[in-house]
């Protein structure tokens, strides 16, 4: 998608506008003399990040030009330049733009952001549409007299391969349920995961009910689509023992089960397999990127719907590694499956954790769809996380994990409840699955209910699904080990 330096010769341009004028020498002098007159009429043009098209007309032929204003009072964050470097792309889309030439070196702001923003918004999906017409940018000139070459295509193929893994778990995210089931779903990933340093096992529903997964048994007992679990190892470092698991719930669609949610609450339940389409879209990346680093995926996959077979209120069920549950609430379901699944991973080797989920209508309730919670078991671990993520413009905020929460999953017949009641619900979810990790290993647990899905257009017309997570993890892994 992207090139450094290349044809000049395309119709869609992006400059960035200030009173100094530095702009003026980028571009045709008939160019220049227009774009001044309208930026003297127009001063609003120059305020920081706001981005205004116009159209010049030079030898005859007509050129639109996107003028992104960089007046600002301070320094302006990363986070302002990545949310503008959305809006360029956003212009560019809507007016059917297919290659756009920007001007680097007018740009106030880290080259970083550029492509992450720009590569964020260049996204759709219109794969069940009749009539496809494409409105995404099939190519980005980046011209620059300040930066290397060289460094420039290093971090365009960072970017370009990161993003190939966000698109691929905004697709699986985006799909109907009917057409992504369980076994859709570990097919799909069979197909995709193919490379040398990639090994995908998959388990059906009579393997998983030979290891007594009872949280996986137990969910996706309501459904003519039976439970799949996927495990997929990335092996890029024989020589290190440190071996990142990474969990991802799975559920390609929640109706409560026997819970039932109302009809409003069923729309985009499609997204319930959010965290494991997070999963997917990492190791694709990973398969690019190739960073030296070993990780374990396990992801459950199961249908949560109601039947004459489904599991029940006050059922006790015996997890993967012993503990009995009382099930409270069969909308629920998806700390049982991750539970299972972190037992799993562990006895795979994980010697660190990372689980994602859209797990708590809580956590929506507490963050909104502005930032994702995180509950772990190690500071340091935490921070860590966070700060990358935060970087890479992921937001993130810790929940509290005291040890009073827990008392909420204590059970009279059985050693814990599926649920701790609608106090705290995204920390109690949280600390349900802290039972299954051991203290020696460094986890967090990452609820995206939020954050996974734009259920209606943002500030910058973005809908549907986000692939969030993808890049903070990827950041984490970068570099050989996983940071911590």
């Amino acid at each position: 998608m992207f090139t450094c330096n290349g044809n000049n010769t395309m119709d869609t341009w992006v400059i960035g506008v200030d009173k100094r004028m530095k702009w003026a020498a980028c571009v045709p002098a008939a160019a220049a003399t227009q774009i001044k007159a309208y930026v003297q009429q127009r001063e609003d043009v120059l305020t920081y990040g706001a981005v205004t098209g116009m159209q010049c007309c030079i030898e005859g032929r007509m050129k639109t030009y996107f003028l992104v204003g960089q007046e600002k009072e301070g320094q302006a964050d990363d986070f302002a330049a990545y949310m503008t470097a959305r809006h360029i792309m956003a212009a560019a889309m809507k007016v059917g733009c297919k290659e756009l030439a920007v001007y680097v070196d007018t740009l106030t702001m880290k080259l970083e952001s550029l492509l992450d923003g720009l590569l964020y918004q260049n996204y759709e999906f219109i794969h069940y549409k009749k009539q496809k017409k494409s409105c995404t940018v099939g190519s980005v000139n980046l011209i620059t007299a300040c930066l290397r070459v060289k460094e420039v295509n290093s971090l365009c193929y960072k970017y370009s391969s990161m993003y190939e893994g966000i698109y691929a778990a905004r697709d699986f995210v985006n799909m109907p349920p009917n057409e992504l089931t369980p076994r859709k779903f570990a097919d799909a990933i069979s197909e995709l995961l193919q490379g040398d340093t990639v090994r995908v096992a998959c388990m059906n529903k009579w393997a998983v009910e030979k290891l007594q997964m009872g949280g996986i048994i137990a969910v996706g007992k309501g459904s003519m689509n039976p439970p799949q679990v996927v495990t997929v190892y990335y092996e890029g470092d024989a020589e290190s023992k440190e071996v990142l698991g990474l969990v991802g719930k799975g559920v390609t669609y929640d109706s409560g089960g026997l819970s039932l949610k109302s009809a409003a609450n069923q729309e985009f339940m499609k997204d319930d397999m959010a965290g494991a389409a997070t999963v997917v879209g990492v190791l694709r990346a990973l398969m690019l990127l190739k960073y030296p680093v070993n990780i374990v995926a396990v992801l459950p996959l199961v249908e949560n719907i109601p039947s004459g077979m489904a599991y029940h209120v006050d059922d006790i069920i015996t997890m993967y590694n012993g503990l009995t549950v009382e099930v409270k609430n069969t909308d629920a379901e998806g700390r049982l499956i991750l539970a299972d699944a972190l037992t799993y991973a562990q006895e795979k080797g994980a010697t660190k954790l990372i689980d994602l989920a859209t797990l708590t209508g809580a956590c929506v309730t507490a963050l909104g769809t502005v930032r994702t919670g995180m509950i772990g078991n190690q500071q340091e671990w935490m921070n860590t996380f966070f700060r990358i993520a935060e970087k890479n413009h992921e937001k993130i905020w810790q929940l509290p994990s005291d040890a009073a929460y827990d008392k909420a999953l204590q059970s009279r017949v059985a050693d814990l409840k599926n649920t701790g009641g609608r106090e705290a619900g995204a920390i109690t979810a949280g600390m349900f699955l802290k039972h299954f990790v051991r203290p020696s290993v460094p986890w967090l647990h990452l609820d995206i209910a939020g954050t996974a899905f734009q259920e209606t257009p943002d500030e910058t017309g973005y809908y549907g699904a986000t692939g969030v997570g993808v890049k903070a993890i990827l950041e984490v892994l970068r570099g050989g080990r996983s940071e911590g």
